[in-house]
């Protein structure tokens, strides 16, 4: 069996400069667990020399489970085997105004596909986008274990990659400078196919299209997630949520799971710094700041900052507290105004409150992490890029 091998791409970082192409790719669709055509469409532009070419590299396998040795469990984070290579070259005689390139590839069922692309301008500067893994077609349901006396199959689900960014890591196991957000369906889906469907719009307005103040921070550091799709077992009714397997093995993966749906009922998350869950309602008109709001505390530890919500907090700094003292002396701590600090109500809890909207607090797509929220959230970057997010 052969192992994902991983692309390390230097030169993204350099499309500010003057004559160095912007450059940024995309698969679509995101994930779709039925034979399928997936497109890999590549955009770039360089308004001062132009853009001669435009070239995508894929590999292609069987999404296979990496196994360890006798007595070992395969692994929730899935290996490739029977790898080939694609690739793609566009060229555009220098255009100086935004180009685009597309690879079409037909993905039968259990394909794992990882592809980086590259422009090239016409004084031959380039930039190159990261590595990105994603699955197509039916999972892989059963694996094989080795034994001393033989190999045995028994049922067996890996997490099913979505936007696996496999720039960084020498090995797909080794994840820590990632937030891995798994998605899985509520049974109220009408179908495993629906679930995907009304996945992929809120996964692109998180971290690409919208261009509201609620997706700013989840979009400026989309490099730091990993997105993942689940199996069916799980179960979100207002703040019940339960997980049965396969859903419950393989979310163990994730740092948090969003249980979609589209019943109504009121979302709920668990407040938690990795193996949390919540849900979201995907027939909203603002399902997407729902998300984002949900995974406030169940991937970051946040809390709600209006009355009636949960207001208590693990993140760091927290975001609410239980006295204005507390709330004071953090406020100092983190250079914020003290004079700021003010009560939830009269829940006795505190917030520091900057009178813009936030999304712990205000349900308006012009919101944004602030104050205590906005410092949690920037510690979160820190630790990710030093390599441990949780």
């Amino acid at each position: 069996m052969l192992k994902l091998v991983f692309l390390v791409v230097v030169g993204a970082l350099l499309s500010g400069c003057a004559g160095v192409p912007a450059v940024r790719a995309m698969h679509d669709p995101l994930y779709r667990a039925e034979t399928h055509t997936s497109t890999i469409t590549v955009s770039a532009s360089e308004p001062q020399d132009g853009i001669a070419e435009i070239r995508i590299d894929a590999v292609v396998g069987e999404l296979t489970a990496c196994t360890g040795g006798a007595f070992q469990l395969p692994s929730l984070i899935p290996c490739r085997s029977n790898a080939t290579a694609l690739s793609l070259s566009c060229t555009f005689g220098n255009a100086k105004t935004e180009v685009s390139c597309a690879l079409p590839m037909a993905l039968n069922d259990r394909r794992l596909v990882t592809y980086t692309a590259t422009a090239r301008s016409a004084k031959n500067k380039s930039a190159s986008t990261v590595a990105v893994t994603y699955a197509g077609g039916a999972p892989l349901t059963q694996a094989q274990i080795p034994f001393p006396f033989g190999t045995i199959t028994m049922p067996w689900e890996t997490a099913r990659p979505v936007i696996w960014r496999t720039d960084a890591p020498s090995s797909g196991l080794d994840r820590g400078d990632k937030i891995d957000w798994g998605f899985v369906p509520d049974p109220d889906m009408p179908s495993y196919r629906a679930f995907t469907d009304d996945m992929q719009p809120m996964v692109l307005d998180l971290f690409y299209n919208d261009g509201n103040a609620f997706s700013a921070w989840s979009r400026t550091w989309k490099n730091l997630f990993n997105v993942w799709a689940g199996p069916t077992g799980a179960n979100g009714e207002g703040c019940t949520r339960t997980f049965t397997t396969p859903a419950s093995t393989v979310m163990s993966a994730f740092d948090g799971t969003a249980i979609l749906h589209r019943n109504a009922f009121r979302d709920c998350a668990s407040i938690s710094l990795g193996g949390g869950s919540g849900t979201a309602q995907t027939t909203l008109g603002d399902k997407t700041w729902v998300m984002l709001h949900e995974s406030g505390h169940f991937l970051f530890g946040l809390g709600d900052e209006y009355v009636g919500g949960g207001n208590s907090a693990i993140s760091t700094p927290k975001n609410v507290y239980a006295s204005k003292a507390s709330c004071d002396s953090n406020a100092t701590a983190n250079s914020l105004p003290t004079a700021q600090c003010v009560q939830i109500g009269t829940t006795g809890t505190w917030r520091n409150d900057d009178g813009q909207p936030t999304t712990m607090e205000d349900r308006v797509l012009n919101s944004d992490w602030r104050t205590f929220a906005g410092k949690a959230m920037g510690n979160m970057v820190s630790r990710c890029v030093n390599g441990a997010c949780y």
